[in-house]
């Protein structure tokens, strides 16, 4: 995809994205940490101490700058800042203060997302969002959010990715709590994007700058094995309306219509949220006759993660983001590989589609990878290789790829051409 000359507009926003606990490490009061230590556990190993990022975040936050980053996704750990139910670590609000500050002293500017999976393991125990009156202490938790940090803070995201949390919590028991009721997930989802709304308003209502305020959507194609069968088209589409579907439409209508469900109108929505953020890595196809997704399409390149690359499935799914009628940033996209040169050519084709996407008429404002550096990928461990920056996982050093060096050459030159892509894949 990538044959073409693509220019970037200089108000366009590059950075790249971390979450709090696939980074900092110890996150011990949170449903995640509960959830590694269980004699049942799926997870294949514990988070322990991550990448250390909550004590060597300067020293990252430095590496980012010299690699050209001018802005940074990360998360605010809300279990650390609120242990128990309204008892308020003054320390960890002082640590975040501090981190916010580092990057605003280094000219990288902070996108923070308040809710990234995982849960307060008191919060859990309450139900999670699976009670739609548990909306109210996240509310209080953003609130305090947007007054201690809203002087620093310009861009918040409210939920991370809510298809994913309420399916591979509730429906599909592959995430804690591991349970599998497709109709609890569907309350979640119902109850995150309440709380997203809950969330918008509190940053509008307290944050001392004029903030920006959007909900992170992971994506994906939704196909048919065989185009020509008409029960893995209706698989298919039945599985698009029940995650990209209900998103989008939620977005454009402020009325929350799952499938087979009645609609919900959730009041303010729509006047709360100022950008979508959208979440894409790849494909999935259904096969009626295993009544669920097919083997992976061998006869593309896969991911550590056995996920599909599939660029030419990216600027649709940013044009019916942009249809909502708000701003569009990717706020994550990237691979898991051990061979560098592929994760270069993943990023330049998703650029394209990036710019195919723009050339349509999508108004997508921002493209940040995923992830700044490897990490804990929740219940894969430590064996995905995402980062644009090496860990060792013995040491914890940090090591820039080449790829990171590729993606700095975009930024600063706002550019991206055939010549820079075979020079950091060795491609003829």
């Amino acid at each position: 995809m990538t044959d073409t000359h693509i220019e970037f507009p200089p108000d366009f926003v590059f950075g790249s994205a971390t979450a709090a606990h696939q980074v900092e490490g110890n996150n011990v009061h949170n449903d995640w940490w509960a959830h590694e230590q269980a004699p049942d556990t799926n997870a294949i190993e514990p988070s322990g101490i991550a990448c250390d990022h909550y004590h060597r975040y300067a020293d990252d936050f430095r590496l980012l700058q010299s690699l050209g980053h001018p802005a940074h996704r990360l998360s605010i750990e809300w279990s650390r800042i609120e242990p128990a139910e309204g008892q308020i670590d003054a320390a960890e609000m002082d640590h975040y203060r501090a981190v916010l500050e580092t990057l605003r002293e280094l000219g990288i500017t902070p996108w923070v997302t308040v809710h990234h999976f995982t849960l307060p393991q008191w919060f859990a125990a309450r139900g999670g969002f699976t009670r739609a009156e548990n909306v109210d202490p996240f509310r209080r938790f953003v609130e305090r959010m947007a007054r201690a940090y809203g002087d620093l803070v310009d861009h918040w995201c409210t939920i991370n990715e809510p298809t994913v949390h309420a399916e591979m919590g509730y429906r599909f028991a592959y995430f804690p709590p591991r349970l599998a009721d497709a109709n609890v997930a569907a309350d979640v989802m119902l109850n995150l994007f309440r709380a997203h709304t809950a969330a918008a308003e509190a940053v509008h209502a307290h944050a001392r700058r004029t903030p920006l305020v959007g909900i992170t959507l992971a994506v994906m194609v939704h196909e048919p094995l065989r185009p020509e069968a008409a029960a893995d088209r209706e698989m298919a589409a039945r599985r698009d309306a029940e995650t990209n579907g209900v998103s989008f439409d939620a977005l454009r209508t402020g009325v929350f219509s799952y499938p087979g469900r009645a609609p919900v109108e959730i009041p303010g929505l729509q006047v709360s949220s100022s950008f979508v953020g959208i979440q894409y890595y790849s494909r999935t196809r259904y096969d009626a006759q295993v009544s669920g997704p097919a083997m992976a399409d061998t006869e593309r390149v896969l991911s550590q993660m056995a996920w599909e690359v599939y660029p030419e499935g990216f600027a649709p799914l940013l044009q019916r983001g942009a249809a909502t009628g708000l701003p569009v940033y990717v706020t994550e996209n990237g691979m898991a590989h051990d061979d560098d040169r592929v994760r270069v050519q993943y990023i330049a084709d998703h650029l394209a589609a990036v710019d195919q996407a723009r050339r349509a008429g999508a108004d997508v404002r921002g493209y940040f990878y995923w992830s700044a550096m490897d990490n804990f990928e929740w219940n894969f461990g430590y064996g995905p290789q995402f980062g644009l920056i090496a860990v060792d996982r013995q040491t914890l050093a940090r090591t820039p790829r080449p790829s990171a060096h590729f993606f700095a050459e975009i930024i600063r030159g706002r550019r991206l051409t055939p010549e820079l892509v075979r020079q950091f894949t060795g491609a003829s």
